[in-house]
């Protein structure tokens, strides 16, 4: 073979190895962008979003709750419209390399002779387990409990219509389920892959899991928000207290709110607040499309007009006054209102106006300020499709 010739081959086995390694390293790793909220120097909540390198064989996915049955019927269509996303997060994940638990909690005599179920139990028992983590956990810290939540679900949050309930509950106990706690598996929808799944609803059997494989990051999806997700053994509070890096999935979960309890904004907005109340006060967030493409999930219903506020101004406190504004007026007649607050670390810079794309109205209280153009460009293509825009 020519020199020449004998070149070209090497530069072409070189480049197919440099895309092989390239594709394995994104198939074993997971890049989120995730969303979080601080306390800027002026003592406002800003969002602060951060992208993370995870690699995937350190990752599970817990499966919250995602019952078959439950005692709100709202909840259970919630759960069925959910799930098919759910479900292809979980075989994207699966096939990168994560560990995937279901977490049905109070079902595990379903499973007793489920592979998924018995390599749970099989754990061998963690060095270090961590206290309490056999139990609920109803706050993370002493700061959480005295913030308290976002809504109030102290009726159990059912948003059922109340002869629509009733009827619900006669034919749960027409199928012979108790019309309290109806639940018995996982619903159907959401795939457990026998080979490589486990199943558990236990805290101390996930933490052996976990340990046992070098994990360190856990997604989470599944319901409720307000309850379960946030306070299982396996839950939120307890995955971040005790050191994993977890990040709630906040496409993919629902909560028990119901919208004639405080603060009367409609059931999405609730699921809504309690998620920002997570990222003030537990963990960060992310979203499905970050493994799967394509946009965030949405429930059918869940369509509000959309206000994105964007502040950056020092002379007229609207960073305070607006959410104000936004609370009093316009969320509790089921307005989704984002608010976009400058970097207190760079004057020009606005983090979270992607939040644009799908706003109804654009509502601008800036002064003094030169976004990059990356951002700039979002305005530009919001006012492009014919959207309004208010200006003070």
């Amino acid at each position: 073979m020519p020199p020449e010739a004998r070149i070209t081959v090497m530069k072409r086995a070189a480049s197919f190895l440099l895309l092989l390694s390239l594709a394995s390293a994104s198939a074993g790793t997971f890049t989120l962008d995730t969303r979080s909220r601080t306390r800027n120097a002026a003592g406002e909540w800003a969002v602060r979003q951060q992208k993370v390198l995870w690699e995937a064989k350190a990752t599970a996915v817990i499966v919250c709750d995602m019952w078959d049955l439950h005692h709100c019927k709202n909840a259970v269509g919630r759960v069925g419209e959910m799930a098919p996303r759910m479900n292809q997060l979980l075989n994207t994940a699966r096939a990168r390399g994560a560990l995937i638990i279901h977490a049905p909690s109070s079902c595990m005599e379903f499973y007793k002779n489920h592979p998924a179920r018995k390599r749970a139990q099989a754990a061998p028992g963690a060095a270090v387990q961590p206290k309490a983590i056999e139990s609920w956990c109803h706050w993370i810290d002493k700061v959480e409990e005295s913030q308290g939540y976002p809504i109030d679900h102290s009726d159990g949050g059912e948003d059922d219509d109340p002869a629509e309930h009733a009827a619900w509950a006669r034919h749960l106990a027409k199928l012979g389920r108790n019309p309290g706690s109806p639940w018995k598996r996982q619903v159907a929808l959401i795939g457990i892959d026998p080979r490589r799944d486990a199943i558990s609803d236990n805290g101390i059997e996930i933490w052996n899991l976990l340990e046992a494989r070098g994990i360190r990051n856990v997604l989470l999806v599944g319901v409720h928000t307000n309850m379960c997700v946030l306070g299982r053994p396996f839950g939120l509070r307890n995955m971040a207290r005790n050191g994993k890096n977890v990040l709630l999935v906040r496409d993919l979960t629902d909560s028990m709110y119901n919208p004639a309890s405080w603060p009367y904004v409609n059931h999405f907005r609730g699921t809504s607040l309690v998620v920002e109340h997570i990222e003030h006060r537990v963990c960060s967030t992310t979203t499905s499309d970050q493994l799967l493409g394509g946009e965030p999930f949405r429930f059918k219903g869940d369509t509000p007009p959309h206000v994105v506020f964007m502040i950056g101004e020092s002379e007229y406190n609207t960073a305070s006054t607006l959410p104000m504004f936004a609370k009093k007026q316009l969320e509790y007649r089921g307005i989704r209102c984002t608010f976009v607050h400058v970097n207190e670390n760079d004057p020009n810079d606005f983090a979270g106006i992607e939040a644009l794309k799908d706003a109804d109205l654009l509502f601008l209280s800036v002064r003094r300020r030169t976004p990059p153009k990356a951002q700039l460009d979002l305005v530009r293509a919001h006012l492009a499709k014919g959207k309004p825009l208010v200006g003070i």
